[in-house]
């Protein structure tokens, strides 16, 4: 049932290149479905939260479902340090969905997955910063606190806000609950997440407001 997975080794290179990490020795293990659900229910997820995940990082390990390897090099970003244990998962998924979109080479190595969120990073979080996707994932990476470090980025670009607030606003997930991706999207109508915020509206609001609409549930790990 386990093998390594699609490209491992030559992912991890190449992320490790781009986002200048060290990821150490990397476990990505193939699973079927039966397996994601063994694994889903030791780390506290019930098999119901299992039904449909394609990938799942938790810890230092990664496994992807037998069917999407095209998921590997997503769920490798997350384990070299931008996931939901270190910073917002809003951030985290929408930060390793444009970093996984600028290191692709080619299609078996990619889909496109959290729609709302890669649209947040790329298109408000991204330019107002003035950096790339993997510009940013370096400095997160490589941050002891990277939700005190991108809050500080966020407020130098919008002098007078509070970077404590904010660095609140970009908490990590709450212990022993890491993200997870699914294979279908439901998506939230009505929620203004897929609009990009006005000009006028202060970083603090702006996340404060993202964050509270919470994440789409086509995810990964």
């Amino acid at each position: 049932m386990i093998k390594k997975c699609h490209k491992q080794d030559e992912f991890v290179a190449r992320i490790e290149g781009a986002l200048n990490v060290r990821m150490g020795r990397v476990t990505c293990k193939i699973v079927d479905g039966d397996g994601m659900a063994e694994v889903m229910s030791k780390a506290g997820w019930s098999k119901n939260q299992a039904r449909g995940v394609v990938g799942f990082q938790v810890d230092d390990e990664v496994y992807v479902l037998d069917s999407a390897p095209w998921t590997v090099l997503h769920e490798l970003v997350h384990r070299a340090g931008i996931n939901a244990d270190r910073m917002s998962r809003w951030v985290a998924e929408g930060l390793t969905e444009a970093i996984a979109c600028e290191l692709k080479r080619s299609s078996d190595e990619h889909k496109a997955t959290y729609p709302q969120e890669v649209k947040w990073v790329r298109e408000t979080l991204l330019p107002r910063l003035g950096m790339s996707a993997v510009e940013l994932g370096r400095r997160l990476a490589n941050a002891p606190n990277p939700a005190r470090v991108l809050a500080e980025l966020m407020a130098a670009a919008k002098p007078g806000t509070d970077v404590s607030a904010l660095e609140y606003q970009l908490r990590p997930q709450a212990g022993g609950k890491p993200s997870f991706n699914r294979t279908y999207v439901t998506r939230l109508g009505g929620s203004g997440v897929d609009r990009a915020p006005s000009e006028g509206i202060g970083w603090l609001l702006m996340v404060a407001g993202v964050l509270l609409v919470g994440p789409s549930f086509l995810r990964r790990l």
